[in-house]
C-alpha cells in the first residue's frame, strides 16, 4: 500500500507542477490507508488511499460571476491577494481592502477561460503520462476531469469562480 500510495501522491503532484508551473502544490488531504467499506466501529483492513491536491495561480484575474464589464478585484495589484494564508486555503482576499478594475478595460484573461485550459493541459499532461482521460462538458462554471489507470483514478476539478484547482486520486483497492 506505501507504494501505490507514494506514486499516486508523486503523480498528483507532478500533474499540479505541470498545470501550474511556478506555483508550490499542496497536499490538502492524505489520510493515510482506509477502508471504504468498512464498518462504524472501525474493523477492517486499510485497503485504499485518497489524496488531494491543490494548486492554481493568485495573480490570475479574479473568478466573478458579474456581467463582464461589472467591476471586480484585480489579484495583480490587490495587496490582499498576497496576504499569508493557510497551507490548505493558499492566499485570501479581503474585499474591504481590495482594489477594483473594469473587466471591460481590466484584466484580459477569462476565468472560464483559464479554468478550461487547466483542466485541458491537465488532460493533455496526463495522456502523455498513460492515463486514459474522460473530459466532461463544463456545467455552470465547473471543469472537470476523470482519469484512470493500472486502478488508479484521478480527477481533476476546476471552477470559473476560483483560482484554485483540485487534483484528487485513489489507489487501486487491495484486497
Amino acid at each position: 500500500m506505501t507504494t501505490a500510495r507514494e506514486f499516486l501522491r508523486a503523480e498528483l503532484i507532478a500533474l499540479a507542477e505541470i498545470v501550474v508551473p511556478g506555483q508550490q502544490p499542496i497536499v490538502t488531504h492524505d489520510p493515510g490507508p482506509v477502508n471504504p467499506g468498512v464498518l462504524f466501529d472501525g474493523r477492517g483492513p486499510a485497503t485504499v488511499c485518497r489524496i488531494t491536491v491543490q494548486t492554481g495561480n493568485p495573480t490570475s484575474p479574479a473568478p466573478t460571476t458579474a456581467s463582464p464589464t461589472a467591476p471586480t478585484t484585480d489579484p495583480t495589484t490587490d495587496p490582499a491577494t498576497v496576504a499569508s494564508a493557510d497551507s490548505a486555503t493558499g492566499p485570501t482576499r479581503d474585499p474591504a481592502t481590495s482594489s477594483t478594475t473594469d473587466r471591460a478595460t481590466g484584466p484580459t484573461t477569462d476565468p472560464a477561460a483559464a479554468a478550461s485550459a487547466a483542466v485541458t493541459a491537465a488532460a493533455d499532461a496526463l495522456r502523455a503520462r498513460g492515463w486514459t482521460v474522460d473530459v466532461q462538458p463544463p456545467e455552470n462554471g465547473h471543469y472537470r476531469l476523470s482519469a484512470k489507470r493500472d486502478g488508479y483514478d484521478l480527477a481533476v476539478h476546476a471552477w470559473s469562480t476560483d483560482w484554485r484547482i483540485t487534483f484528487t486520486g485513489e489507489t487501486p483497492l487491495v484486497s
